[in-house]
């Protein structure tokens, strides 16, 4: 058993966990095993049926930190809200039941933001199989408040990123809970534009696991699933109610981005009449909160935007298609 030290400040670290047998020991584990020691660790049960409730339980045993929270199958945004009200550590953050992290991943993150008083960090995330080989890896390398604010949306899974606990408190932010899918996008829009002190960690050790039979590794776009139309706009409706403090342009160009995604990568394959949803659904998001997109600099195709180029065509490409109302002839043919 070991106990959190009253001396450190605590970490609260929120675990969703549905149907996670075969890998949330080893997600514990990471966690329990951290050199950094002050940690609330909350697990949340998502109405499993298998046998996640009892290893948590098991492995709560053996340490006090751990926390097992039950609730009806609700989703994922509803099982990471359910561990932002429990939480009462002086940071947050998330991890994933089937991922796991590195020895120093915590020290780290609490390193950086008493050094730079950042209130949100993002770092690297290392994208790896079951068996622990690492596949990709998607590192931030430098965060410019007004010049350069790509990072919060270019990593937006909110699994690497690392926060004051005040910042969910006195915003009032949460998750969507009517599992539509992206619901990490919502999130990483309202703080990259609310957030003042927003800061990077030139360092991965969130080990986010492709697992073969994950929704993830599945993932058929609008096929399949349902895209959060509803938080998405109600993200950007907090946003102006609440005010952006930091770049309007880069704002505009992370709405952009999401929508743009929608469009070329998930429409793909999708009903007709899924795909018109989309397109009026992007036209009317534009033309209503952001007529003015097309003379934004930012979304030039040469821009100096940190974005990788076909991420800057595929803004460049949206903004021309709604603009002359061309959107849903191209988005049906792809």
């Amino acid at each position: 058993m070991k106990n959190i030290s009253k001396k450190n400040e605590v970490v609260s670290v929120i675990i969703p966990v549905f149907n996670l047998e075969s890998y949330i020991e080893r997600c514990l584990r990471s966690v329990t095993g951290q050199s950094y020691q002050a940690l609330e660790i909350l697990v949340i049960d998502d109405g499993s049926t298998d046998r996640s409730a009892q290893i948590v339980e098991r492995l709560a045993g053996q340490d006090d930190r751990i926390r097992l929270i039950r609730q009806e199958n609700a989703g994922v945004g509803a099982a990471r809200n359910r561990g932002i009200e429990a939480a009462t550590g002086r940071y947050l953050t998330f991890v994933d039941g089937d991922d796991y992290l590195s020895r120093n991943y915590i020290r780290r993150y609490v390193a950086r933001m008493k050094q730079t008083g950042a209130s949100l960090l993002i770092g690297g995330i290392d994208f790896v199989t079951e068996e622990g080989k690492v596949i990709s890896r998607l590192m931030p390398d430098r965060y410019i408040r007004f010049e350069h604010e790509e990072w919060p949306m270019r990593i937006a899974a909110v699994c690497s990123h690392f926060y004051l606990r005040e910042l969910w408190t006195e915003s009032g932010m949460r998750f969507s809970e009517t599992r539509e899918r992206g619901e990490d996008f919502p999130i990483a829009l309202y703080f990259a534009a609310t957030c003042s002190r927003i800061d990077v960690l030139e360092s991965s050790g969130y080990h986010y696991v492709q697992r073969r039979s994950s929704a993830t590794h599945s993932f058929r776009g609008l096929r399949t699933i349902a895209l959060p139309y509803r938080s998405l706009e109600e993200a950007v409706l907090k946003i102006r109610k609440d005010g952006i403090v930091n770049s309007t342009q880069f704002h505009e160009v992370f709405v952009l981005r999401m929508l743009a995604m929608c469009a070329f990568d998930l429409a793909r394959g999708a009903s007709r009449d899924k795909k018109k949803e989309l397109c009026a659904y992007i036209s009317r998001i534009l033309k209503t909160y952001y007529p003015s997109c097309s003379a934004n600099q930012k979304v030039r195709l040469f821009s100096d935007t940190w974005f990788p180029f076909t991420q800057k065509a595929a803004v460049w490409l949206l903004v021309k298609l709604v603009r002359y109302n061309l959107l849903y002839p191209v988005i049906r043919f792809i």
